[in-house]
């Protein structure tokens, strides 16, 4: 059990016909900020981790579902998104009619990174991504197509040209999320095609008129601007080492289950990182002398320093447990190679 303040308590309430109604919800919340109102009693209450447990995930659940229920767009062709804004009037922002399309891109990283969205419904909002929002001489996919308007109800995005900022332009960070957010889902192809178009973009010195690096955005020509006003460089390389090589802890334990394409791999068919993890240094090399599929495969042989063998997850993937990395130098870097064919 935890302690938490007994103002706490009543955000505990739950039950579809509280999560049904919105004036319930707004008097529930009232009654928590006029108990918390200048400040707390300090009195606490004791709950059991599970009943916390259980009560976010029957609330997120019943929020997930109500979203899938009511905020998906059908644009046709087998596209669609979900509606991610209300403007102050209470309007819905996003839409597709027959001589209009306004669709944003945030709402459909969140709705693709926590799974909200189906299997069926990722692969729409990547079509429609791909249709509305994708614009290779900006750069890559946009935040917004152009609203044509000036919508101060909906916030200080509509302070720009569209294109330029938070208005329609190539923003790095949510764009690299976007990324982040497919390769989680098992979209390798189209998390490749979201990273590389910024990466070209960055690298075209003659058009993005900027030092190496990823901007804040870019704008209608593809010019990076605000070089270091941004949180993308970092999400950028979490993707590559997370997901794009599959290096990531769990629960101490160092998991690889690599997410590269075979163009990815150089001529001898490697591809490999340098990191610390645990307070180790390790040199990990994915082995691909075939350049095949990786997820079609399976990984064959994982090995440590050439002696201890990785275990094999019951999916996809290799683990070194952590009772292993503890016996590892650390003053050394220690070579994991994982083969993909002998």
């Amino acid at each position: 059990k935890i302690e938490m303040a007994e103002e706490m308590k009543c955000l505990l309430a739950e039950g579809t016909e509280l999560y049904e109604s919105p004036d319930r919800k707004q008097k529930l919340l009232d009654e928590y900020t006029s108990l918390c109102e200048h400040n707390v009693k300090g009195g606490m209450i004791l709950v059991s981790t599970e009943q916390i447990r259980k009560n976010l995930v029957e609330k997120a659940e019943w929020l997930m579902q109500h979203i899938r229920e009511k905020e998906w767009i059908s644009a046709g062709d087998d596209m669609g998104w979900f509606n991610g804004y209300y403007d102050n009037h209470g309007n819905a922002v996003e839409y597709s009619k027959k001589d209009e399309v306004r669709m944003m891109l945030t709402g459909q990283v969140f709705a693709v990174m926590s799974k909200t969205a189906g299997e069926e419904q990722v692969k729409e909002i990547c079509r429609s991504a791909d249709k509305f929002l994708f614009d290779q001489k900006a750069g890559g996919y946009r935040l917004n197509t152009d609203f044509k308007e000036e919508k101060f109800d909906l916030g200080r995005m509509f302070g720009f040209a569209y294109g330029e900022k938070e208005n329609g332009a190539v923003f790095s960070h949510m764009t690299v999320m976007y990324a982040n957010a497919l390769y989680q889902r098992g979209f390798i192809r189209e998390g490749h095609k979201v990273l590389q178009t910024l990466l070209e973009a960055a690298m075209n010195f003659e058009n993005s008129k900027m030092y190496p690096g990823l901007p804040e955005y870019f704008d209608n020509e593809g010019r990076g601007l605000y070089a270091y006003l941004t949180g993308a460089a970092s999400w950028y390389m979490l993707t590559m080492i997370t997901e794009v090589f599959g290096v990531k802890g769990d629960l101490g334990d160092l998991v690889i289950a690599p997410s590269l394409l075979p163009e990815q791999f150089d001529e001898n068919g490697n591809a490999g990182l340098k990191l610390e993890f645990a307070g180790r240094k390790f040199e990990i090399v994915i082995h691909n002398p075939e350049k095949k599929d990786l997820k079609a495969e399976q990984i064959r042989r994982a090995v440590c320093d050439e002696k201890v063998v990785l275990e094999p997850q019951p999916e996809y993937g290799v683990r070194l447990r952590k009772s292993v990395i503890e016996t590892l130098d650390q003053k050394k870097c220690h070579r994991i190679d994982v083969f993909f064919q002998e």
